[in-house]
């Protein structure tokens, strides 16, 4: 079986990505730090925090960072769980303290919408990128081929280090990163990581808006139409209340369908993000659902979604037990409550992915279209940086990880135990036609102690839809 799959793998780090790529429309500068014991001993040394504090607060609960104990408290937790964590940095004024804490952060690119568009345009593919702030700083850490639609007189692509507006405010975001095995010293409790991860702090400057703003919606049909596959991002940041929510959701409704009239076969991914609302999430969700193809999302985030929409038996049973059968479940039933054709949850070490029949491209393209995503996201968590089609033939000597191919093994077994009609030869082919759906399960790489965390669900769905998508229009 092992060998099966390795060709497969070196077969996918030969493709190449030939479709238009639009990427939109959240960016910013991520500040990186990674956490060891001599940036958490600094930041327990601030006489404003105070631990004792900090482990009196329920991380549950905590919506939003205000003050500094809040924000040592979800830091904290997520060392110990070693899960990812992302939450809004609303009291500006801690930017400072944060600068001074963590003087050894890295300032990269960052935002779905940046990292798609960089690691697009870095695999050769024809790359778009729109975003409502563009200040010279956020313009600069674009890769040079990335162009940028603008709208004065008339409508054109222009390099994207040409189209910065020197008023725009700059957004940034901090990512905290730490690696397996990491033990750190919280006042004499020792908190040790459970895997590599990171926690996101974001920020909202005013002037951020995630959809098209000015003259360019005028021009949507004439974007559209230089469009093959669009990346969409940033809808977390969607208005809780009424009737902003609703207007919001009747822009982006509108911009999408405006989009599409220049290209009826646009297809569009929606990568998750959570908002901090449960029940505006939910409106986005089953909103956006009508208008996109595509879904990305972890394993984490799907038992969230799950909880909002009320499915507790999937999404306890991926609690007690993450499987790729608990997974398929639990997106087996968002996929019938919501509307996307594709829904692709990564996790450590292999994918699980639901598709709604008549689906465009075949279950086999699929599949190898995620061990070239895969090959992707290895290559780069092995390096950092983005990552050139020149280096994607080192992953093919990469071993598919071992619990990818176990849960091939073990989604077969239940899948049989329960008297489902699953192939013979699922653990060798990775498909099952079911019904109304193909499910796929497909073994992914996992690289010890990656060197960057940052960008890895961006980088696996981008990669596997748009090659995806490549194959979909060369076979037309």
């Amino acid at each position: 079986m092992e060998t099966v799959w390795q060709r497969r793998v070196e077969s996918a780090v030969k493709k190449s990505i030939r479709s238009s790529v639009f990427a939109g429309f959240n960016t910013n500068v991520d500040a990186v730090v990674h956490c060891n014991g001599d940036s958490i001993a600094k930041l327990l040394r601030d006489p404003d925090v105070s631990l004792d504090a900090a482990n009196a607060l329920d991380v549950g609960q905590i919506d939003t960072i205000r003050e500094k104990n809040q924000f040592v408290a979800v830091l904290k937790d997520a060392l110990g769980k070693g899960k990812s964590f992302y939450i809004v940095l609303e009291n500006l004024d801690l930017l400072d303290w944060l600068d001074e804490v963590f003087s050894n952060r890295q300032e990269l690119m960052g935002g779905q919408a940046g990292i798609i568009a960089n690691q697009m345009a870095a695999l050769e593919a024809k790359t778009i990128v729109y975003t409502s702030l563009l200040s010279k700083k956020q313009a600069s850490l674009f890769f040079p081929e990335v162009l940028y639609p603008v709208a004065a007189e008339d409508f054109k692509l222009i390099p994207v280090h040409e189209a910065y507006k020197p008023d725009d405010q700059l957004k940034i975001n901090w990512i905290f990163e730490y690696a397996k095995g990491i033990e750190f010293d919280f006042d004499g409790e020792k908190v040790i990581t459970p895997r590599a991860n990171r926690v996101i702090l974001a920020t909202r400057p005013p002037g951020v808006v995630m959809g098209f703003t000015g003259a360019i919606h005028d021009h949507l049909p004439e974007l559209g139409s230089k469009i093959d596959v669009a990346f969409l991002a940033g809808y977390h940041y969607a208005p809780r209340e009424e009737p902003g929510l609703t207007e919001y959701l009747g822009e982006v409704t509108n911009s999408i369908r405006l989009l599409k009239t220049g290209n009826p076969n646009i297809r569009l991914h929606y990568e998750y993000v959570p908002m901090a609302d449960q029940a505006a999430e939910k409106r986005v969700l089953a909103t956006i659902s009508r208008e996109f193809d595509s879904f990305g999302i972890n394993e984490n985030e799907i038992r969230r979604v799950l909880k909002g929409f009320g499915y507790n038996e999937e999404y306890t049973d991926i609690v007690e037990n993450e499987r790729a059968f608990s997974l398929y479940r639990g997106a087996l039933r968002l996929m019938e409550q919501l509307h996307f054709s594709r829904f692709h949850i990564h996790n450590l070490g292999y994918y699980v992915l639901v598709l709604k029949k008549p689906y465009p491209a075949a279950p086999e393209v699929v599949r190898d279209c995620c061990l070239f995503g895969s090959s992707v996201n290895a290559i780069k968590a092995k390096y950092g940086g983005y990552v050139t089609k020149a280096q994607l033939a080192e992953a093919a000597e990469f071993g598919l990880s071992d619990l990818g191919l176990r849960q091939l093994r073990l989604f077969y077994e239940e899948a049989k135990q329960k008297g489902l009609d699953i192939p013979d030869n699922f653990c060798e082919e990775g498909i099952w036609d079911h019904g109304e759906y193909y499910v796929l399960v497909v073994p992914a790489h996992v690289i010890p102690n990656p060197v960057s965390t940052v960008g890895m669900g961006d980088t696996i769905s981008s990669s596997c839809y748009a090659s995806e998508h490549t194959s979909v229009l060369a076979s037309r």
